[in-house]
Formats: C-alpha cells, sequence, structure tokens
C-alpha cells in the first residue's frame, strides 16, 4: 500500500535528484521502492537485509545520491570503514556542497584513525558551514580524541549554541498538533523543546504557557 509518508519520502528523492542534476534518468519506481523499503529497516537497525535490497538498486551508481548515501552508511556500520570512505568521498567529490557526504566521510575517517585527513575536511567544511552543530560536534569529538579537553569543550559549547534554534520547530510542531486537538504529541514536542532551551533562555515561559493550555484542553 502507497502511504502519505512513501509519497512524501518519493518526492523529495526525485527533486532532490533533478536538483543535483548528475542523473541521465530519474530513479525507477522500483529502485524508489527499494530505497524506501531499506531505508526503514536501516532506522530499525536491520543493517544488513537494508544492505541486501541497496545493492540492487541499479541507479545508486547513476545519480541516485540518497542510495549511494545509505549504502555508505550501511557499509560504516558494517566495519566496512574503507569502503565507506570511498564511497562518500566521491560523492562529496562529485556534489561539493552534499554535507550529508562531506560529515559521514569525517566519521569513516575519524573511525579510522585519519585524523589530520578529518581535520582537514572539518576546517574546510566549517569555514563554510561555521554554524553546523553536527560539524562543532564532530570537531568536539576530534578533539577529545587527540586528549584536547579545552579545544573539546570549545567545540561542544559552540554546537550547543544552535539548541535554541532546533526548539522552535518544535514548539511550531507542537502549536499546529494543538490546534487539531492531537494533544499528547504535542505534549511530547513541548517536552522536548523545553529539554533543548538553555535555563535562562526567554522562550522557557512561553512554552510553559502553550503547555499548561495544552493540559487544560486534555483535561
Amino acid at each position: 500500500m502507497i502511504t502519505h509518508r512513501y509519497i512524501v519520502l518519493t518526492i523529495a528523492v526525485l527533486a532532490s535528484v533533478a536538483l543535483a542534476g548528475c542523473a541521465p534518468a530519474k530513479p525507477s519506481s522500483a529502485d524508489l521502492d527499494a530505497y524506501v523499503k531499506a531505508r526503514d529497516l536501516y532506522l530499525r537497525g536491520s543493517i544488513d537485509q537494508a544492505g541486501s535490497l541497496v545493492s540492487h538498486i541499479d541507479s545508486r551508481t547513476r545519480g541516485f545520491h540518497q542510495a549511494r548515501l545509505l549504502e555508505g552508511k550501511i557499509l560504516f556500520f558494517k566495519g566496512d570503514l574503507q569502503g565507506s570512505e570511498r564511497l562518500f568521498r566521491d560523492l562529496a567529490k562529485r556534489l561539493p556542497g552534499y554535507t550529508e557526504a562531506q560529515l559521514w566521510l569525517v566519521r569513516s575517517l575519524q573511525a579510522q584513525g585519519k585524523s589530520k585527513d578529518a581535520e582537514s575536511l572539518l576546517d574546510a567544511v566549517l569555514e563554510l558551514n561555521p554554524g553546523d552543530p553536527r560539524f562543532l560536534h564532530e570537531a568536539g569529538m576530534l578533539k577529545l580524541g587527540g586528549d584536547d579537553i579545552r579545544g573539546a569543550l570549545a567545540f561542544f559549547r559552540r554546537s550547543q549554541e544552535f539548541a535554541a534554534e532546533f526548539s522552535q520547530s518544535y514548539i511550531e510542531s507542537a502549536r499546529i498538533l494543538y490546534r487539531f486537538g492531537l494533544t499528547d504529541p504535542a505534549l511530547v514536542d513541548l517536552a522536548t523543546a523545553k529539554a533543548l532551551l538553555p535555563a535562562d533562555s526567554g522562550m522557557r515561559r512561553p512554552v510553559a504557557d502553550l503547555e499548561q493550555r495544552v493540559r487544560e484542553a486534555k483535561k
């Protein structure tokens, strides 16, 4: 059965492939279906099954970069770090703005102990994306691996500065859910938002007020 989630994911995949401009043809419906199933298996931790499905997606080597990225993640978690590095490096070279590929390339390099290569890549990425908390976190982990505690803390603190921005998505989604009477998931999102907000944030009071209204509506 074709679900709403499948349709949304399919549209997103086709749009990004078209924008990448690197595929001679769109992924077939069979490839898209296999990708959605493989991605779900991967997210549930069924790595071997996901890998088996991805290996049959022919278009993964002809521009279907989401499937290629997923293949690299599967190789990474199966312990084939050299294979994942080659794949992520190829993706990052062909699609210079593909931050997901760059992020996983950093992780592959770090996992192999190639700290200098990872640091060089992080420096280049952070020069263009100084506020990406994922790369800031990886830079912190790299410093921590080198016993540079002060440097690690500095990167982790910079990464934490973006927690308040992340909370906004949970707050707005909670408002939408509350509007449609979905009080339980709204409260879950508000709890996540509160966990992300710093203790001295001015947003904590509006979140608490919204939470109170949601709880009252639930009674």
